[in-house]
């Protein structure tokens, strides 16, 4: 009878699940648990060898521990994540003293991203970071009050104190109280926020948009919002129809100022990074990495001009395509010709930088051609602009000294003013455009 054959298996992670995210050159340690599943021991001089994948370490192989048949042995290795974006795979056996390789292959799995970009930090910043209570369309009782409660980061440089205030911005309050003091919050801290609420009494889909301000009355950071079902019809992502809203430094409860012409038929269809259909989907569908509804503004203004160029897309659908056909770059952001790598025969021509007249020449020369033009704004204008206050919109039509835009951040259907959602008070439209894509088909 032929002596028995070694063999190994592999039984558990006990530490870096699959699929764990890293920054570039990240160091950890990976450790396995492991099992002498054959009738023979392992002897000293057994190996563990690299066989596929990328290879995370500093060798190809390393000692394998010394087992009994049925035994189970931890094995670790150092190990550093990749310098490039993306899902990496690192592929070990197990080989005897000749170098015979036998049992199973077992594996690291992470998950790279490019370290986060250097930006300059305002004094007022914000990030939502989840939902405490009431998740999306979230059925609640005709008439019953509520708490809806978000977790929310400083990630400026100045401590919230006396005189932040949490505000109502647009949409339905669901509150008479539109505004409430915010507790005491560091820079780089999370806090819970939170407001008392009552649902309407008609059945139907209500949503409402809240912001901060700081001691001096200025909005700033990111918009948090809340989303419910009053039972008596089908929950949808947005209005029916386009709903007044308040301009960004105008108090709530006012009436807005209208637009300055008449709405043209829609060279897009508004599509919100918002809708629960999406919103919730990681960028290239990473682990990891932000949702469409957080970060998802440029990808969704370029779904919306996919469709005015004769494609039939969604962003979900339009982010899955990006990842087959290489949209992305450093894992989840979006090229500047994502449009053209997706589709070959739409043209790039080019990314303009404002502000400038020129720019504003070139958005109206497309708008004349039936195309709208994709455009980075302020999304905080009533402070100094930084990196993170980056927010792209899509422009549809031009409207006197303004332009009418597809907000990807608005819930609300239809064309609304840029000036008044990210124009200066008193400023002019030149001011208000800082960069454009352009494309062609």
């Amino acid at each position: 009878m032929p002596p028995a054959k070694p063999h190994g298996s592999f039984v558990d992670d006990l530490t870096i699940p699959d699929d764990t995210p890293m920054t570039f050159g990240q160091a950890f340690s990976k450790t396995w648990l492991l099992r002498n599943s054959g009738k023979t021991a392992w002897k000293q001089g057994y190996s563990v060898v690299f066989v596929g994948g990328t290879l995370m370490t500093a060798q190809r192989k390393y000692p394998l521990p010394q087992a009994e048949p049925g035994q189970h042995v931890e094995l670790t290795l150092q190990m550093s994540a990749p310098n490039k974006a993306g899902k990496h795979y690192c592929d070990w056996q197990f080989a005897d003293e000749r170098g015979n390789r036998f049992g199973q292959v077992f594996h690291a799995r992470v998950l790279c991203f490019p370290p986060a970009p250097t930006v300059n930090v305002p004094a007022d910043a914000s990030y939502f970071v989840a939902d405490i209570t009431i998740a999306d369309d979230s059925p609640i009782q005709s008439g019953a009050t509520f708490t809806k409660t978000w977790r929310v980061k400083n990630a400026g440089s100045q401590a919230w104190g006396a005189g932040y205030t949490l505000n109502f911005f647009e949409g339905t309050a669901m509150t008479s109280h539109l505004s409430q003091p915010v507790p005491p919050t560091p820079p780089g801290s999370e806090v819970n926020l939170s407001v008392e609420l009552t649902a309407p009494k008609t059945p139907g889909s209500y949503w409402g948009d809240w912001k901060l301000k700081n001691a001096s009355g200025q909005p700033f950071g990111a918009k948090f919002w809340v989303r419910i079902t009053v039972p008596g019809v089908q929950p949808q992502p947005a209005p029916a129809a386009p709903t007044a809203f308040t301009p960004v430094g105008q108090p709530a409860g006012t009436t807005p100022a209208p637009i300055a012409a008449p709405t043209p038929p829609p060279l897009a269809p508004h599509l919100s990074q918002r809708d629960p259909r999406w919103s919730h989907i990681p960028l290239a569908n990473m682990g990891g990495a932000p949702s469409i509804g957080r970060w998802g503004c440029l990808l969704t203004c370029l779904t919306m001009l996919a469709n005015n160029l004769g494609y039939n897309t969604l962003p979900d659908q339009f982010n899955r395509d990006m990842v087959t056909r290489g949209g992305f770059i450093n894992g989840y952001f979006t090229r500047w010709e994502a449009l053209r790598v997706v589709y070959p025969d739409v043209s790039f021509d080019g990314k303009q930088d404002g502000p400038s007249a020129d720019i504003l020449r070139r958005i109206d020369a497309s708008l004349q051609t039936g195309r709208p033009v994709p455009v980075l704004v302020d999304l905080t204008p009533t402070t100094a602009y930084s990196d993170i206050d980056q927010h792209w919109v899509l422009v549809v039509a031009r409207s006197g000294e303004d332009y009418l835009i597809n907000d990807p951040s608005n819930l609300m259907t239809g064309p609304t003013s840029l000036m008044g959602r990210y124009g200066k008070a008193g400023g002019k439209l030149v001011d208000a455009v800082r960069s454009a894509l352009f494309y062609r088909k």
